[in-house]
């Protein structure tokens, strides 16, 4: 399926025409800006840990030309956001934790290495393999999930840095958009 088909079906919130995307000047200069910042331990996962999840998010939505991917769209700062909302059912941050322990475990099992230091083709069949198991779906599922609302959240919450997400949807949000003071979780 193609990734305009995907979001198509997953996004129903959003119109989507089927004519092609403009290149996104923007997304050249971000993804020369320097590396990944990986967040500190928090949400109950490691350093690794999070480079762990970045990569799994990379390899679901990567980057194209005139598309910004997983990275561009600030989709691990918004796993990490919603992961360390007090609010938010400590079941579900065990579920994603569990799942990246699952997935390190099947790349050590097949591959001998982390999932971090497998090529791409390796990765797509621990991916696999994960996707097979009784979760392993579910924690995909979630994980797009997160890439897709990273991808149309209002930038003040993290995610879209830039509203590039907007810009490569040609979506034009409206124009009360909450500002830092007045992000619904601090109302």
């Amino acid at each position: 399926m193609h990734r305009r088909t995907f979001l198509i079906r997953a996004s129903s919130a959003i119109a989507v025409t089927s004519t092609p995307m403009p290149p996104l000047q923007a997304l050249a200069a971000k993804r020369a800006a320097g590396p990944l910042a990986v967040p500190e331990e928090g949400a109950g996962l490691s350093p690794e840990q999070w480079r762990t999840l970045d990569a799994v998010q990379v390899h679901l939505f990567p980057s194209e030309p005139d598309a910004p991917g997983a990275r561009d769209v600030g989709a691990l700062t918004w796993v990490h956001f919603v992961l360390s909302d007090p609010k938010i059912d400590p079941a579900d941050r065990e579920f994603i934790k569990a799942g990246v322990l699952r997935l390190q475990e099947i790349a050590a099992e097949e591959h001998g290495a982390p999932f971090l230091a497998l090529a791409s083709e390796q990765r797509e069949a621990v991916l696999r393999r994960l996707e097979a198991t009784p979760d392993g779906a579910r924690w995909i599922t979630s994980l797009l999930n997160y890439i897709l609302e990273a991808l149309l959240t209002d930038p003040v919450y993290g995610g879209n840095p830039k509203g590039i997400g907007w810009k490569w949807l040609e979506h034009r949000p409206g124009s009360l958009r909450p500002t830092a003071e007045k992000r619904y979780f601090l109302l």
